[in-house]
């Protein structure tokens, strides 16, 4: 007899019991602990038998990416050896059923039944994972490729000189955090959301992210409160720049493009679109995240702590997957749904820097203009 059985004949001798009343039936069912199925060794009987296409399609990154993850995870002292809450299991284990829920717009719950863990389990997996690749963030996240060849590199893709870097914030959709207010965080589309600011690279890879604000701050704003804007100034030595769009103000180590009032000269025109066409680069790479790591799409997350973790470790797979030559494609109407629209407004506050600035851009457009 299986304990199924001896639980349904339990259950009828108390049904029929002449003795037994409905508060020691009610006591009886409140104490049997709710068992829900799992599929049993997912990893070994399906994951294994994939295709290497249908691997990706899966997990949105390659075979080799993912398992050279699980071998990095497993070497970190993230990974427990031995853990009372969470006995026999494996690397592969944490790391695959994470990257399945970055990848696919999955609830937790599934997750964990598809991977054969409890959901307290599943909860712990994505905790850890997340505190890993926080923990190698500053080495995959940085400018140690060195400003001069970023300056370099970019050149030969624009054509525009002393540019290191492209910088945009887009919205991550979040549910409203537990214990917080939702207008406190819902962007002008009125939807609840985070600020991710990122600097991007002639490769697409993030050199610089900076996450955690809500959506409704001004992209200007949310700069300003970032370490970046501190050290710009000293990484830029009056010579380098990143390009923004229109929402940023200006300055030497920050170019945007004119503002166009119908009276724009030719020299100035053709300045806005080598500067377009250059700045782009940043929408792609925040299209690319998205698509690559859906939930990012409806992130359903409860505290901004692990919002803001979950945001910064898609980041990093983003460019473990670049290193690696695992590229994914961005179809035109995915990059339409997943990338906000442009914010003209400025947040000016020192016209002494917007001057320099302006100067400097203007310099840069009459070196386009007769090249």
């Amino acid at each position: 007899m299986n304990n199924h059985e001896h639980d349904v004949l339990t259950l009828m001798s108390y049904l029929s019991s002449s003795e037994s009343d409905d508060d020691e039936l009610i006591n009886y069912i409140i104490k049997q602990p709710v068992i829900r199925p799992k599929i049993s060794n997912f990893i070994s009987n399906v994951v294994h038998s994939y295709s290497d296409k249908q691997f990706k399609g899966s997990f949105r990154m390659e075979r080799a990416t993912a398992y050279y993850l699980i071998k990095t995870f497993e070497d970190s002292s993230f990974f427990p050896q031995q853990h009372k809450y969470e006995p026999g299991q494996t690397s592969e284990n944490y790391i695959l059923s994470y990257i399945w829920f970055s990848a696919n717009k999955s609830c937790l719950r599934d997750v964990a039944e598809r991977f054969g863990n409890g959901l307290t389990t599943q909860f712990r997996i994505n905790d850890r994972v997340m505190n890993f690749l926080i923990d190698i963030s500053p080495k995959v996240i940085n400018f140690d490729e060195g400003i001069t060849n970023l300056a370099r590199e970019f050149k030969k893709v624009s054509g525009m000189p002393h540019v290191i870097g492209c910088i945009d914030g887009t919205s991550i959709p979040i549910r409203t955090p537990a214990h917080k207010i939702k207008s406190t965080y819902t962007n002008r589309h009125d939807m609840p959301s985070i600020t991710l600011q990122g600097v991007c690279d002639y490769k697409k890879k993030f050199i610089d992210v900076f996450t955690g604000i809500p959506a409704k701050i001004h992209d200007a704003r949310v700069f300003v409160l970032s370490d970046l804007s501190k050290d710009l100034p000293s990484m830029c030595e009056k010579k380098y720049n990143l390009l923004g769009d229109g929402a940023y103000p200006i300055r030497e180590w920050l170019l945007v493009p004119y503002k166009d009032y119908g009276r724009l000269t030719e020299s100035q025109k053709t300045f806005n679109k080598t500067l377009s066409s250059t700045r782009v680069l940043i929408e792609n790479t925040f299209g690319l995240l998205k698509s690559r790591f859906r939930q990012l799409l409806q992130l359903d997350i409860h505290s901004v702590d692990k919002i803001t973790k979950f945001i910064i470790s898609s980041c990093v797979l983003h460019n473990l997957c670049i290193d690696m030559d695992d590229h994914i494609e961005l179809r035109d109407e995915e990059n339409e749904e997943l990338l906000n629209g442009p914010d003209d407004t400025v947040f000016e506050t020192d016209m002494s820097l917007k001057k320099n600035g302006e100067t400097k851009r203007d310099a840069i457009k009459n070196s386009i203009q007769y090249q």
